[in-house]
């Protein structure tokens, strides 16, 4: 889940920041000891989870996660407060979760356990376009891939509709021109782990499997043009697919028969 953390006090936060970078389901966006910046990061950077201390100067926790929530309404936030009064009907309105202070890490883990179920019972379709330009988009949101080679690893495992994508066939069909030796496997390996993070920012690292040697995905776990096609029984043949990738054109030939 992609979090956001914003605590006045710098200790608080910093702890708070440790134990959420040591959680498989948190990949911490950001981290503020001023609710304004937070504000304003959270305005341009999609958010999951809010991990926000109720009273700080100029913008209060509550204000902030009323904020937070008016732009993404399936955020899931969980109040930190050392206050049960006058607090604690205003929490109980507005946050999945709170915690008390003092609070110990065990909390704080429990907490966003819990928060992650919740985040998946809210989660919107992931969907999978192919035709045309492949993209993936969460939450009606597309995914902004940080390496392109990461990305059409992704495309070439949704092409293989859940099989297994071997790494010797990977390296083959995403660097064609180099040599199968221990620097293009590197490339492979840096490719996977960017894509994992990269899925793991939005939330949906679930549909990704790596193993060792290969990878694969879970159709399952989305909605796709290219899988609604092919259940199809009087189908147009498209006129484009993932047309970025000279690989592609196999399995668009294929479609036009």
């Amino acid at each position: 889940m992609k979090t956001l953390i914003v605590d006045d006090n710098k200790i608080s936060l910093e702890f708070l920041n440790e134990i959420c970078m040591d959680s498989p389901y948190v990949y911490v966006a950001g981290t503020f000891t001023d609710p304004e910046a937070a504000w304003k990061f959270a305005k341009d950077n999609y958010i999951e989870l809010a991990l926000l201390d109720v009273r700080m100067p100029k913008l209060n926790g509550i204000e902030l996660g009323k904020r937070i929530r008016s732009i993404y309404p399936e955020c899931v936030i969980i109040y930190v407060t050392a206050y049960k009064e006058p607090c604690i009907d205003a929490i109980r309105m507005k946050a999945d979760f709170y915690i008390f202070k003092p609070y110990s890490s065990k909390d704080i883990e429990d907490a966003i356990y819990r928060a992650r179920l919740l985040a998946v019972r809210q989660r919107k379709r992931i969907a999978v376009r192919t035709f045309g330009r492949f993209d993936v988009f969460a939450a009606g949101r597309p995914i902004c891939f940080k390496n392109a080679k990461s990305k059409e690893l992704l495309a070439l495992c949704v092409d293989r509709r859940g099989g297994e994508v071997m790494m010797d066939e990977a390296i083959d069909m995403l660097w064609p021109e180099r040599p199968y030796d221990e620097r293009v496997k590197k490339l492979y390996r840096k490719s996977v782990l960017m894509l994992n993070h990269t899925l793991l920012e939005y939330g949906i690292e679930d549909i990704f499997i790596s193993k060792r040697g290969y990878c694969y995905i879970l159709p399952e776990k989305f909605e796709c043009d290219y899988y609604d096609f092919i259940k199809q029984k009087n189908r147009i043949p498209p006129e484009e697919y993932m047309f970025q990738y000279p690989w592609a054109e196999e399995t668009l030939a294929s479609l036009c028969f």
